[in-house]
């Protein structure tokens, strides 16, 4: 048994921690720690999705697909004051639950808990991301005005092909209907495998919690409802794939890729998203953190009660059946790929027949408080218990005095007030429900004056359910809560709050007036009532989240919006080179053996010609095995606007180049244009 405390080792991560409480105890200065939202931004995500749902459906059922409606149909959801809430809901909260996600994430990165028995909520976590920023971004496309169509200049650019070539056909509103469809079918399908998404996120947990307290879904709705009014969300001008894009707000949280990849270029860009990207995705692997646990059963001890089965927050412990001489029917098995090393099943265990096999031994702890009360009884001194956690220690939630992991006993003894001191033995424990029960009723005995439980605000657990379940304990035992047991919650790293709570708890007033505790409750936490500043400030807090989406409505234009530009389409079958006659096969007079058996076709090679100078001259292969599928090619050429001499030169069998246009062009800025070029004339088509 050492004084080791895990938690503490990730120094960087505890220096972002301290800093994060210390903002959540800002919070808890005007509300109570009970109503905080930012203790609950997972479920409160999930709830994100059921508004989306909800204000998707009523969307859906009005919208219509297609490159000529869809602009026209979103223009009529808004024409409503109740349409108009409806899609201003939907895409506020499209960037709350984005933002929600990250500040998820950052608080799981920050408490060490993506790594171990987490790396599944963690890796799951990602995926969901990833798809809740696809899904938003086929939102985005489905409305059809610029932003729609910087998606679609990025995809006909980059992927080009015959899925680029559909944007620049003369039908071009039923050649992309089945576009629109395959979209909308998947921006509706995606969030509703979410769901499945979050059932694999929680798979490793017992008690999963999927759904935010009544308060703060109505805050969160409430908060959406207020911000869609002030400030409707709006379309941008339809697209016009014969203009390119001057300026036009983006959704930095979905759409501030294109922006970037227009400054960067793509290698830059998706190299560094890979590359962070899965670095964090990696991350359970690449920085696995020290573990307290896992923990261990003594069989002889272990009588099979259940017990610490039933509080694990963790899903680690079964209970097999046993057959031996101890009598008992059931022994409890410890996962240990699941295991976190939270402690609570060692508090749990009635018989201490549990222990952490990083260290931590309940046994022993509670064998070192009662030696050093006894020392302190013989001596005459007044004394008080105090139980932290390994978090409260890490965050500097102890006064100096008070730290076990800087001596080397197991507990740490030090006088704490003014004329009226006490000695504070203090015991640090992976967790606060790591006390046993029992503990008290023995330290009471003992001569103990008072025993403090320290514990973080009921909703900010580590291990999920630090505080619920020593709390279900005390309130099971209400012999054992007494004027002598004091239950201190505060905001992990408030040194200060615990240091006057002791001067103040050894001032012989309060002695005198001492009365047993009001515990906070443990059951029906989710129908507790706010106070109307708890709601207020609750409320705003998310509606500051929901805003985040207005300064980041970045106003951003195309690099090449300056000038004008040239589309060079191609979509032909290629002339045929050999045809792919068998062996020893004659062929009737006139049969055409290319179009019986196939064969290789020619490449087709261009070259663009600007006012003299050359700026594209590309060779396009034949597609399929045998070489003889369509040619289909897509180039976007940005040249300066104004009066420009252009040539277009062809070739596409064994002869020399050829000419298929050559006139002088006047293109005005932000202009396109398309060569499209028809093999049936030989001739280019501009339009």
């Amino acid at each position: 048994m050492t004084n080791y405390n895990p938690y503490a080792q990730r120094k960087l991560l505890r220096t972002f921690e301290k800093l994060w409480a210390k903002f959540e105890g800002f919070i808890n200065l005007f509300t109570k720690s009970d109503f905080n939202p930012f203790y609950h931004l997972g479920t409160l995500t999930i709830f994100m999705l059921l508004v989306l749902i909800g204000t998707g459906i009523y969307i859906t059922l009005i919208y219509r697909p297609g490159l000529d409606v869809a602009y026209q149909t979103v223009e009529k959801i808004d024409s409503t004051w109740f349409g108009s809430l409806m899609r201003s809901m939907h895409r506020y909260a499209s960037d709350g639950m984005i933002v929600l996600i990250v500040l998820h994430m950052l608080k799981m990165l920050i408490s060490d808990r993506f790594s171990g028995q987490r790396w599944l909520a963690w890796t799951s976590g990602w995926i969901m991301l990833a798809m809740v920023w696809l899904t938003g971004t086929m939102g985005y496309w489905l409305i059809w005005d610029q932003r729609a169509q910087w998606m679609t200049e990025y995809m006909m650019e980059y992927l080009a092909g015959s899925s680029g070539l559909t944007y620049v056909a003369t039908d071009l509103a039923s050649r992309t209907f089945s576009n629109f469809v395959i979209i909308i079918f998947l921006h509706v399908f995606i969030p509703l495998v979410g769901f499945l998404g979050i059932y694999i996120h929680s798979l490793r947990l017992s008690r999963e919690r999927w759904w935010s307290p009544r308060w703060v879904s109505i805050q969160a709705v409430v908060g959406l409802v207020v911000l869609s009014l002030l400030k409707p969300a709006q379309s941008a001008l339809p697209a016009d794939l014969s203009q390119l894009i001057q300026s036009v707000p983006m959704d930095a949280f979905y759409l501030g890729f294109l922006p970037l990849i227009d400054l960067w270029g793509n290698l830059i860009f998706w190299g560094l998203a890979i590359l962070v990207g899965g670095s964090l995705f990696l991350l359970p692997w690449l920085a696995s953190g020290p573990n307290p646990g896992p923990a261990a059963v003594t069989d002889p001890k272990c009588t099979g009660c259940n017990i610490c089965y039933a509080e694990c927050p963790f899903d680690a412990i079964r209970m097999n059946d046993r057959n031996d001489s101890s009598g008992y029917h059931k022994l409890a098995i410890i996962n240990s790929a699941q295991c976190t090393g939270c402690g609570i099943c060692v508090g749990a265990c009635p018989t201490d027949a549990i222990d952490l096999k990083g260290g931590y031994n309940g046994e022993q702890v509670f064998g070192a408080v009662k030696g050093a009360l006894s020392q302190e009884k013989q001596n005459g001194n007044p004394v008080t218990v105090l139980f932290a956690s390994h978090r409260d220690e890490a965050l500097g939630g102890l006064p100096a005095e008070l730290n076990v992991s800087k001596g080397k006993a197991p507990v740490a003894v030090a006088t704490v007030g003014g004329e009226e001191a006490a000695r504070v033995i203090t015991a640090v424990l992976p967790s606060i429900s790591a006390v046993n029960i029992e503990w008290i009723k023995s330290l009471h005995t003992a001569g103990a004056r008072d025993v403090v439980l320290l514990s973080h605000p009921y909703d900010d657990g580590v291990y999920r359910e630090d505080a619920h379940w020593i709390l279900s304990r005390l309130h099971s035992r209400h012999a054992l809560v007494t004027k002598e047991v004091h239950w201190l919650e505060t905001t992990p790293g408030n040194s200060k709050t615990v240091l006057n709570f002791l001067n103040d708890l050894h001032r012989s007033e309060t002695q005198a007036k001492k009365s047993a505790p009001v515990l906070p409750p443990v059951k029906e936490r989710n129908k507790l009532i706010p106070s109307i500043v708890s709601a207020l400030i609750g409320m705003l807090l998310l509606f500051g989240i929901f805003s985040l989406a207005l300064p980041l409505d970045i106003p951003s234009g195309m690099a090449s919006a300056d000038g004008s530009a040239i589309r060079i389409a191609l979509d032909l079958k290629g002339k045929s080179s050999v045809a792919a006659v068998p062996p020893g096969m004659t062929l009737p007079e006139g049969a055409d053996a290319e179009k019986i058996f196939g064969g290789e076709h020619y490449p087709v090679s261009v070259v663009v010609v600007l006012d003299g100078e050359t700026i594209l001259e590309e060779t396009y292969q034949p597609s399929g095995v045998g070489g003889n599928g369509r040619i289909s090619a897509l180039e976007f050429l940005s040249i300066p606007a104004g009066s420009h001499q252009i040539e277009m030169r062809l070739k596409d069998d064994e002869n020399d180049y050829r000419v298929v246009y050559s006139d002088t062009l006047d293109l005005s800025v932000g202009q396109v244009v398309v060569f499209s070029y028809d093999d049936k004339s030989d001739m280019v088509i501009v339009r």
